[in-house]
């Protein structure tokens, strides 16, 4: 009988709290480029304008990164915990592109951290927040999956995520392993739901781990795969998994009231189980519902006039395509991705904000 990762569940939370920390910080500086400095594609705040205009807006991220690494360390951990989420939120509301899947995970984790404080003698404690954690975790893959259920998948996402095969096979065998990811979103809406179901566990415990691994090797970086952080996600959440479901993972005697006295079980259902199921019309960015990756963000451009063309910078050219002797479309998706090295989110606002961006531009 395999019986799984032998941990405490309070030596699992300590690291997995190292993990996360570390998985933010390396993820942060695989995407510099998006939380300061000058760059072309410009910011999108959520209510008011960065006070602060580069290269000193890098003070925010560089005081975040302290605040994370200091909290491997210093015994006032969830202060420092805390202080680093607020000003996660404050990064995000400076441009709402920063809203990437790994960035709200990780926060959202480390904020249920926050209200833990260590004891290993409450075990009612300390396994109630650790199923919140698991929540957090299994929602992830459950929504990834049912996002990925769209006429569009196939064609746009899932193609393009094994294009690499086309140089080893055959166009038949392409299409034909093409044609097996009809059960991609199926298979990762089991892991998340088998991941909370104990006589599954294993089964999905194991169909994360293959996800995790076909990713890390599929989207290795590349010309065409710059999303850098996205990609070692993958090594961060297969830790990850591990540690939240491989073996026992709950006391003998707990009971489960004790989970519906914790604050963060309310905090965290709301975002992470209800919400995703009433954005399937894009009521509100993609990637609190873990929409990524699913070929719902399918390519899409902005149609500029060939006076804008004309003023924007030679650099930003090679993203402007001809449709007319007036007309021409303008990549920034590509943009975001060469330059911030980061997909661009899908929300109207981002996608407005370089329009105006474009047009204002001189």
């Amino acid at each position: 009988m395999i019986e799984g990762l032998q941990l405490s569940i309070p030596r699992r939370m300590a690291i997995l709290k190292t993990v996360l920390l570390v998985s933010l910080v390396i993820s942060v500086f695989l995407t510099f480029n998006l939380w300061g400095g000058s760059r072309f594609f410009p910011c999108t705040p959520v209510f008011i304008n960065n006070p602060v205009q580069a290269p000193y807006d890098y003070v925010f991220i560089i005081l975040a990164v302290l605040l994370w690494v200091s909290a491997l360390f210093l015994r006032i951990e969830r202060l420092l915990l805390f202080l680093a989420f607020l000003l996660s939120v404050v990064l995000v509301l400076f441009d709402l592109n920063r809203l990437q899947t790994w960035f709200y995970v990780y926060n959202a984790m480390l904020l249920v951290f926050v209200f833990y404080n260590g004891r290993v003698d409450d075990a009612n404690k300390f396994t109630s927040l650790f199923i919140v954690l698991q929540l957090i975790s299994a929602s992830v893959y459950f929504f990834c999956g049912l996002s990925q259920l769209n006429e569009h998948f196939i064609e746009h996402s899932f193609a393009e995520i094994i294009s690499p095969l086309r140089n080893i096979m055959s166009e038949r065998q392409f299409l034909f392993i093409k044609s097996m990811g009809v059960a991609s979103p199926y298979l990762l809406m089991f892991t998340g739901v088998g991941l909370m179901v104990t006589p599954v566990r294993y089964l999905a415990i194991t169909t994360a781990l293959v996800v995790h691994v076909l990713l890390l090797v599929f989207l290795f970086p590349s010309e065409k795969n710059q999303n850098y952080a996205l990609w070692f996600s993958n090594f961060s959440m297969l830790v990850v998994t591990l540690l939240l479901f491989s073996g026992r993972t709950k006391q003998r005697y707990f009971s489960p009231t004790f989970l519906f006295k914790q604050v963060m079980f309310y905090l965290i259902v709301p975002f992470f189980v209800i919400l995703p199921f009433f954005n399937l019309d894009n009521r509100y960015p993609d990637y609190l519902s873990f929409n990524f990756k699913s070929g719902k963000d399918k390519a899409d451009v902005i149609v500029i006039q060939r006076t804008v063309y004309d003023n924007l910078p030679e650099n930003l050219h090679q993203y402007c395509h001809f449709i007319s002797s007036m007309d021409m479309t303008f990549d920034y998706k590509k943009l975001c991705l060469d330059e911030l090295n980061t997909d661009c989110i899908s929300s109207p606002e981002v996608k407005q904000n370089v329009r105006n961006y474009l047009a204002n531009h001189r």
